[in-house]
């Protein structure tokens, strides 16, 4: 049997060597996005050869995974006789799926709202054609509209961006419910981790202000040399086009070093999910359950 013990901190070197190993890089599994928000989904790990398992014991237990080469292994019955019949496991990649599609012992069922939206980067930087026309006019109407300016995300800026999240948070609380405030609540913690640890992972990101006060931020963490994800990204929705115009910033000044930017999945929220189908998804990286039979 696998043996689970808490996944922590002292996880991080093992376990990225394990992630960095991944045929795909998916964003929920690199190392950043599973402990930032361990205060709301604590997790227990378990290693084999090539793969690492994951067992949720907060509000949503269950199994996950796996991360790691999931080509190197030439044993699957052997690597899934750790678990029973009738076990489920979720957010498991599409190239396992691809492995053991037709495998009697094994069912998979796609996950939608677990997909994960990757976007070209050339296309968030030009922003060429029709299919994105309210995009470059969104844009245009704030860089005219406002005198803005824009800056790298550093450390010094760390505190006015908290402060921002702070006002920003206060605001969307207004006509939020209990669950969302909560949800909002650990993202917060997760974006104070991400500050707390800036240096511990490859991060970059920018802010935008307007009257020398921040109004839009964006923090990315590299994934691979091809592929960045966007953690965190905030705007103040009422400067016209400060959405899309921080996205457009952000890949121009720092954006265009990759080739695919990974935006995550929209959790089956009906307006998440409108707002990262605007914006054209080049690919998305697929999820399943599977169930042991």
């Amino acid at each position: 049997m696998l043996e689970f013990r808490p996944f922590t901190w002292d996880d991080k070197d093992k376990y990225t060597q394990y992630y960095q190993k991944s045929p795909v890089h998916y964003a929920e599994y690199s190392f950043f996005g599973l402990w930032a928000w361990l205060h709301a989904y604590p997790l227990e790990i378990a290693y084999t050869d090539n793969l690492c398992w994951f067992k949720s014991t907060g509000n949503f237990p269950g199994l996950f995974g796996p991360s790691g080469n999931w080509n190197a292994v030439t044993d699957w019955e052997e690597e899934l006789s750790h678990f029973k019949t009738g076990d489920v496991i979720y957010e498991v990649p599409a190239g396992v799926r691809d492995i053991l599609s037709g495998h009697e012992k094994f069912k998979f069922t796609k996950e939608r709202d677990q997909s994960e939206y990757v976007y070209a980067v050339r296309d968030l930087i030009s922003l060429k054609g029709k299919a994105f026309a309210h995009k470059r006019n969104r844009v245009r109407a704030f860089l005219d509209g406002y005198e803005w300016d824009y800056y790298e995300m550093r450390p010094e800026f760390f505190d006015e961006v908290l402060d921002f999240q702070e006002r920003w948070r206060t605001h969307r609380e207004e006509s939020m419910n209990e669950d969302e405030s909560a949800s909002l609540n650990d993202e917060e913690i997760a974006i104070r981790n991400a500050f707390s640890k800036w240096n511990e992972f490859k991060f970059s990101g920018g802010i935008m202000k307007v009257d020398d006060e921040i109004i839009a931020y964006t923090t990315a963490e590299e994934l691979d040399a091809s592929n960045i994800d966007v953690r965190f990204e905030k705007a103040f929705g009422e400067y016209a086009g400060s959405y899309q115009a921080i996205n457009y910033m952000f890949m121009k000044h720092h954006g265009y070093k990759y080739e695919w930017a990974n935006r995550e999945e929209d959790m089956g929220e009906p307006g998440l999910r409108e707002a990262k189908m605007s914006y054209n998804p080049a690919m998305m990286l697929e999820k399943y359950q599977l169930e042991i039979l």
